[in-house]
C-alpha cells in the first residue's frame, strides 16, 4: 500500500510535470487533492474559477504572513510592570507567539506551506487545462 503524500509533495510532483491534473469527466472541474485536518480531500474547481482561486490564495497567504509578523512583535513585548505575575504572563504570551511547538509563528508557517502547495496545484491545473484546450483546438 502506498503512503499518503503531503500537499507539498503532490504539488512538487505536479509542478515538475510528473502528474497531470485530473479533470472530472462529467463536470470538467479540475480535481485538486490536498491534505486537510480531516484527511486527504479532493477539491473540484471549475476551470474558469481557477485564476480567481489562485488570487484568493495569494490573499490568504498574505494573512498568514501578517500573523507571523504579529507573532514576532508579540515575542518582543516587554511587560509594563516588573511584578512576578505580570512578568510570568508576558513570558507565556511570548512563548505562545514564537516559542516552540504549537506557537503562532510555526502554525502560520505550516499554513503558508499548505497554501503554497495548494497554489502550485491550482497553477498546474490552469496550465494543464490550457494545454488540453490547445491540443483540442489543434485536433
Amino acid at each position: 500500500m502506498s503512503e499518503p503524500m503531503s500537499p507539498q509533495q503532490g504539488a512538487a510532483m505536479q509542478a515538475a510535470g510528473m502528474v497531470m491534473t485530473p479533470f472530472n469527466p462529467v463536470t470538467g472541474a479540475a480535481m485538486i487533492a490536498a491534505g486537510t485536518v480531516s484527511g486527504h480531500q479532493t477539491f473540484e474547481i471549475q476551470p474558469e474559477q481557477l485564476p480567481r482561486v489562485l488570487a484568493g490564495l495569494d490573499e490568504v497567504r498574505g494573512k498568514y504572513v501578517e500573523a507571523q509578523r504579529l507573532a514576532v512583535q508579540l515575542s518582543a513585548v516587554t511587560p509594563p510592570f516588573a511584578d512576578d505575575t505580570t512578568v510570568a504572563a508576558f513570558k507565556k504570551i511570548r512563548e505562545r507567539a514564537q516559542g516552540g511547538e504549537g506557537c503562532l509563528y510555526d502554525t502560520a508557517q505550516g499554513m503558508i506551506d499548505w497554501v503554497d502547495g495548494f497554489k502550485a496545484a491550482v497553477q498546474k491545473a490552469i496550465e494543464d487545462h490550457q494545454r488540453i484546450d490547445d491540443e483540442n483546438r489543434m485536433a
